[in-house]
């Protein structure tokens, strides 16, 4: 099938859509047109709109280049490329609205499930989305959606196919939900936008600025502009039916931030059991699951405390635990804090400790939570925190909130008596947040830093554990230096132990030095390369001498 693509491509490039070329492609279009059940010059547009259909949907204008004519020479061929929409081998991105306004013409593109039967030269069957499970019916509306947004869809379209998808899906909560609060095409589809972001990107409060945007991909300016200010002023059907609400700070609503009720929670997405992982679940974070054992060293005293720490997180002990603290009136969040030079294993513990309970981890882009924009760092960091409640709400273990390298925002407050500067105030404001929502932390947090002398004193009350990690103490390192060589005997382990004081990162390293040199040369490095390796390690060596010098 896709020869005879080819060829009435090569052929339509030669002559266009002329009488000639209709006879000397007759072969080819009738074995399309015999396959796919559409008309000669249906096969013709479509194998051309196929043949342009990459990242982008295809224009007019690129049709007309194909076949060396004018768009108005396309015109009598509208009627045929509207039948091929109708049997859904092409889609249009752009709604009839638009054209209307515009005067413009459509683009089109090809559906995937369309390319597949291209590829596997078999008719192309449309398959009516009918009794779908909730998350495959969330998966299909998820699929609709980004095919607005990647002008691979219309608004026209996209209203049509979801109907198709509520008229054969009635079984489901949400379906039935929205015909009870009789919400109409438009509202149905914002619900499917607030809905999806929660169940794909465990987003519980979306930020206004980004759902317009969003909306703007889907509706176009004006309409999105229209919903916006109904939104505003709470005048839109999804706020009237109290679907749709602003998120609530002591007790005052931020207009910055917009949420699906508890309601609509419960009532259009009570198929789902949210106490349990699905594939909708977690988007963003680390699977405790997905992580792999890796053996880490401590000294005797550091191994107790990861180890007392670990069993008050596995969910036997933590769970009675937070019960006890909340019946004496207590706070029941934990925040530790570990601390220690670099290569030491702060990190990876964070992650083995993961692990062995069985938690997720919410890791903390810490870079990602600065901006250059006066007051977006603080509804950046802000927007951590809401979506770690979120998580911890919908999730049946609590996952662990994990800062890493956390001196860039744990570090001691500014004097402003000193400093008015614009920066100042905004990272005082920062750690204020991140304060108030350690004081207010229902969870689990964990911060890793180098640095702990740049701590400022508040956040150190609110650690609960604090562990040191030291460097490894001598028998430690030997341990480490055979665990990542095994080939080392005793006496070369324990030598390069004492000559070289190295942290387990370092070990590590100077061990991948030594496989990929076993890799290139198919022969294990002695001891003496090793010592090399290690040497090559340390940045502590003598200067060589690059720059200016004195005559």
């Amino acid at each position: 099938m896709i020869d005879h693509f080819e060829k009435i491509i090569e052929m339509a490039k030669e002559s266009g859509l002329n009488d000639a070329f209709f006879e000397v492609a007759k072969e080819h279009l009738d074995a399309v047109s015999g396959l796919m059940h559409i008309s000669p010059v249906q096969a013709a547009l479509f194998a051309i709109i196929l043949e342009r259909f990459g990242n982008n949907s295809v224009s007019m204008d690129k049709i007309a280049e194909t076949l060396k004519c004018g768009k108005m020479q396309l015109l009598r061929y509208m009627d045929d490329l509207d039948a091929l929409k109708k049997k859904k081998l092409i889609r249009s991105s752009q709604s009839a609205h638009f054209l209307r306004r515009t005067g413009d013409f459509p683009n089109y593109s090809v559906p995937p499930d369309v390319i597949n039967a291209v590829r596997n030269n078999v008719e192309y069957q449309y398959t009516a989305l009918d009794n779908l499970s909730p998350e495959d019916f969330f998966d299909c509306a998820e699929d609709l959606i980004e095919a607005v947004k990647n002008d691979a869809l219309d608004i026209d379209s996209l209203r049509e196919e979801v109907n198709f998808l509520l008229a054969g899906n009635k079984n489901i909560s949400f379906v039935k939900k929205q015909a009870e609060y009789d919400l109409g095409e438009d509202s149905v589809i914002l619900m499917l936008v607030f809905c999806c972001a929660l169940l794909y990107r465990d987003i519980e409060s979306i930020k206004s600025d980004d759902l317009w945007k969003e909306l703007y991909s889907i509706y176009g300016r004006i309409s999105t502009r229209q919903i916006q200010d109904r939104f505003k002023t709470r005048e839109h059907k999804l706020f009237k039916k109290g679907l749709v609400e602003f998120e609530f700070q002591n007790g005052m609503a931020d207009t910055e931030y917009l949420r699906l009720s508890q309601t609509a929670k419960d009532e259009f997405l009570s198929d789902f059991d949210f106490k349990k992982k699905s594939k909708h679940q977690g988007r963003g974070l680390i699977h405790g699951d997905t992580i792999s054992t890796k053996k880490l060293f401590y000294s005797t005293q550091i191994k107790s405390r990861i180890a007392e720490l670990t069993e008050m997180l596995r969910e036997e002990n933590f769970s009675g635990i937070r019960k006890r603290l909340e019946e004496s009136g207590m706070r029941t969040g934990f925040a530790c804090i570990f601390s220690g030079p670099p290569g030491t294993g702060k990190t990876e513990t964070a992650y083995q400790i993961a692990r062995e309970t069985g938690r997720d981890i919410m890791l903390v882009d810490i870079a990602n939570t600065k901006s250059m924009w006066f007051g977006e760092s603080e509804k950046r960091i802000k927007a951590v925190f809401d979506r770690y409640r979120g998580i911890v709400k919908n999730n049946g273990l609590v996952p662990i909130l994990l800062f890493n390298e956390a001196d860039a925002v744990f570090g001691k407050r500014r004097e402003l008596a000193e400093s008015r500067s614009g920066p100042d105030q905004t990272e005082n404001a920062i750690q204020n947040i991140i304060l108030q929502e350690m004081e207010n932390l229902n969870g689990i947090l964990i911060a890793t830093t180098n640095m702990t002398v740049n701590f400022d004193k508040a956040f150190e009350r609110r650690f609960l554990y604090k562990i040191n990690f030291e460097k490894p103490d001598l028998e430690s390192k030997r341990l480490m230096w055979q665990s990542f060589i095994p080939a080392l005997t005793d006496s070369d382990a324990e030598n390069l132990a004492v000559k070289f004081d190295f942290s387990g990162g370092q070990i590590e390293n100077t061990a991948r030095k030594s496989a990929v040199s076993f890799i290139l040369k198919g022969a294990a490095p002695d001891i003496s390369s090793l010592e090399t390796f290690c040497g090559e390690e340390s940045f502590e060596k003598t200067s060589s001498g690059i720059g200016f010098r004195a005559c």
